[in-house]
């Protein structure tokens, strides 16, 4: 994966609260922002997702979710199920 370089710009306040923060953790402020960015893309990628789910269950009848819940195999759960 390549990396790119990208300017950021944010609120002075917000800068000295990361810098303190990744001092802290003993990060870099670079690697803090890094990571902020993953972990706020994977959220808001979830939020999506789950947005897409309640819109399909919102549409689907009870007797089609029913329907579906049938076609599955009767087993036990596995243990990593649980």
């Amino acid at each position: 994966m390549s990396k790119i370089s990208f300017p950021l710009r944010i609120q002075e306040d917000e800068r000295v609260r990361a810098k303190r923060l990744a001092e802290a953790l003993g990060v870099s402020e670079n690697r803090l922002y890094s990571e902020l960015i993953h972990d706020g893309l994977l959220i808001r990628e979830q939020m999506l997702y789950m947005t897409r789910l309640r819109e399909i269950a919102a549409t689907t009848s009870k007797s089609d979710a029913l329907k579906i819940l049938a076609r599955a195999a009767d087993n036990p759960p596995i243990p990593t199920d649980v």
